[in-house]
């Protein structure tokens, strides 16, 4: 019975020891979480918007829609969905060549996940344009941008929506 017994306690004892050592090995194994770099991701997303705005009031086409992810959408008020980048660039040019002062956005919010890789900005713009006579026809409305960093770490604009009215 005494040897019964030392064998058990030998299995039990070594199933002791082989579950602590899975425990220690997996815990170990479990990677450190990203660093926490949302502050500096929705600065970086800001200063893009803004740099965005500035092109877009100076009717620069390309530095406008280099904002773009190649696959992103772009859904126009009371319009069309607009994919892909070379669709959408034809859509601002449309809009870029319209005379007037042009279009200007202003960030009101931005929130970065956690994950680091999807942000969502949302906002106010203006787009001034010549009415006829000289008059100046002034829209307002709001937008929505989806952001998805890049691998290379640099924000574009993946889904972009705006519509009329304040």
């Amino acid at each position: 019975m005494s040897q019964f017994r030392s064998l058990f306690l030998l299995l039990a004892a070594l199933f002791a020891m082989s579950i602590t050592i899975a425990c220690a090995e997996q815990t170990a194994q479990k990677p450190a979480p990203p660093p926490d770099t949302r502050k500096a991701d929705e600065a970086a997303i800001r200063a893009a918007s803004a740099d965005w705005s500035k092109a877009s009031q100076a009717k620069d086409l390309d530095k406008a829609t280099s904002y773009y992810a190649d696959e992103a959408i772009f859904f126009v008020n009371n319009g069309a969905m607009v994919k892909g980048k070379d669709a959408i660039k034809m859509a601002w040019k449309q809009m870029l060549e319209t005379p007037g002062p042009g279009l200007t956005f202003d960030t009101t919010y931005v929130e970065v996940a956690r994950s680091g890789d999807l942000a969502y900005e949302y906002g106010t713009y203006d787009l001034k344009t010549e009415a006829k006579k000289g008059k100046v026809a002034d829209e307002k409305g709001k937008y929505v941008v989806v952001w998805k960093k890049q691998a290379n770490g640099s924000w574009k604009a993946v889904a972009d929506i705006y519509n009329i009215g304040e």
